[in-house]
């Protein structure tokens, strides 16, 4: 189905080193079951000696980092699972759990916590106090202030305002919380009921979206490239063409009374 596809939503794929984890996928999503393993992969095969560096703490499966580090070269802790390539910035303050890859150029600010299966890619940006899990950032795709990033593809330079949440987990039932047993994110695509084959999927997020301040995608969102979500929106789960706007409806306005 090609509204599904990873083709649909991320037309400047050529330009990001690791595409490969898109490759071989009918629905986008796909990519985000596979995301961790891709990129422990990397890991294990990047071309850079095991190293540390002073402004990194490794403690208990975590690289904490207490001081400024712009990487001159590759910097990789096979411990923790952690490969930082040539010319990446990671401020203090920022927690980082294995795998993850941090491309050239990437930025990470002060605060971030990221928590494992993160790809973040050439001149990608965590900011400040924003939390990544199990996701990827194409080449140029901000999170700069406040934000949730779960088990979801941000498409190239897209753009997430300060406090968007990118939740991942539908709320459970009596049943579920009974069980343990989590329900898959089913979606509607063309008339189409497809089952994901994942309990948690936040967005995939196309090329040049914009998404305003305090905006909450609800889990099993894919947004069109050039999509525009104003402030203070949730967006229901569902697939939504290239170009789509959506705004926060009117408040209705009563009579005034003195």
């Amino acid at each position: 189905m090609s509204a599904t596809t990873p083709e649909t939503y991320f037309g400047k794929l050529g330009e990001f080193p690791h595409a490969a984890f898109l490759e071989s996928v009918t629905h986008a999503w796909e990519a985000v079951g596979r995301l961790t393993e891709f990129v422990q992969k990397l890991v294990d095969e990047a071309d850079a000696p095991a190293s540390e560096a002073a402004a990194l703490r490794v403690e208990e499966g975590l690289v904490v980092s207490e001081g400024l580090l712009v990487t001159e070269e590759n910097l990789k802790i096979s411990s923790v699972g952690l490969l930082i390539e040539a010319g990446a910035r990671v401020e203090p303050g920022v927690v980082i759990k294995g795998p993850t890859v941090l491309s050239a150029g990437a930025e990470v600010r002060h605060g971030a916590y990221l928590r494992g299966g993160c790809l973040i890619g050439p001149g990608a940006v965590v900011g400040h106090a924003t939390e990544v899990k199990n996701s990827a950032f194409l080449n140029g795709a901000h999170a700069g202030h406040f934000a949730y990033v779960g088990d979801s593809i941000l498409g190239a330079e897209a753009n997430l305002g300060a406090g968007v949440k990118l939740a991942n987990l539908e709320l459970r039932t009596e049943e579920e919380k009974r069980t343990g047993v989590v329900k898959n994110i089913v979606l509607r695509a063309a008339g189409e009921r497809i089952d994901t084959g994942l309990t948690k999927f936040g967005a995939v997020i196309g090329d040049d979206v914009e998404i305003g301040c305090n905006t909450v995608t609800s889990p099993g969102v894919l947004l069109g490239p050039g999509s525009w979500i104003a402030p203070n929106v949730t967006v229901s789960k569902g697939v939504y063409p290239e170009g789509t706007l959506i705004r926060a409806p009117k408040p209705s306005v009563g009579r005034r009374r003195f």
